[in-house]
């Protein structure tokens, strides 16, 4: 694995680290291969029993990575950021995370898919894609609103509003806002991983069994509708606006 995404695995523990701070951990095409490779070997090997997702610093993830946005809207498919999402969706590991700091986009919502999520008081939630001329993607667009009420989801999708730490536990997005938790996930991690495993995968399976097919149709359906939208003018000129340092003006679109 690349240097942006640690990987260990320790006592039936995969820990999974978001570690790119010059960037404010924004995911990257080879971040999104490194993150879907360590979740294809938890579903594969035996061994591990339960996954950890944290990051480095006081920022989970600021999104996605501005250059690979770039790139997209001039034409260059996405590699790797597909195959993250549907292992993210196909892991029957239990996965824990932890989360710091501000969390956007793709840092939102890729935490809609794990079960067990602590916070420090710190956190802030906000998918700004409308901002950036793009549409909700990975489940959002519908598996938003279940944990956190329609209402809201819409203030986040449309309005690019905030979700802060105590809210998203008032919402049922996030189990515990806590003094660290890097320390009360980890905590959870190796608690998760004493129990039978194999009754642990099989009970998460059922779990998914009903919505695993319908959100991975989803999620190909978002995607493709983001494939276009990053080509269109309204993205490019977001895109310029946040490496310019300036607001967009989506009137010349």
């Amino acid at each position: 694995m690349d240097d942006f995404i640690t990987s260990v695995v320790q006592g039936h523990i995969l820990t999974l680290t978001i570690n790119r701070p010059k960037a404010r951990n924004a995911l990257n095409q080879a971040m999104y291969l490194s993150l879907a490779q360590g979740l294809e070997q938890a579903q594969q090997d035996e061994f591990i029993r339960v996954v950890l997702i944290k990051a480095t610093n006081d920022i989970f993830c600021a999104g996605n990575d501005m250059q690979d946005f770039q790139a997209m809207s001039e034409g260059k498919p996405d590699q790797h950021g597909a195959r993250f999402m549907r292992a993210l969706i196909n892991c029957d590991k239990p996965i824990v995370a932890a989360v710091n700091g501000p969390a956007i986009g793709v840092g939102t919502t890729l935490l809609q898919f794990v079960d067990f999520l602590y916070l420090s008081p710190k956190a802030m939630f906000q998918t700004p894609f409308i901002a950036m001329g793009l549409c909700p993607e990975l489940g959002s667009s519908e598996l938003l609103a279940q944990h956190i009420g329609i209402r809201k989801a819409k203030a986040m999708l449309l309005a690019g509003e905030r979700m802060l730490a105590d809210e998203a536990v008032t919402l049922g997005f996030a189990n515990q806002v806590c003094e660290s938790a890097d320390d009360t996930a980890t905590a959870k991690a190796e608690s998760l991983a004493k129990l039978a495993p194999i009754a642990m995968r099989t009970s998460k399976a059922m779990l998914m069994k009903a919505s695993r097919p319908k959100l991975l149709a989803l999620i190909e359906y978002e995607n493709k509708n983001l494939a276009h939208l990053v080509t269109q003018p309204e993205s490019r000129e977001a895109v310029n606006a946040f490496m310019e340092k300036r607001q967009p003006d989506f009137s010349c679109c």
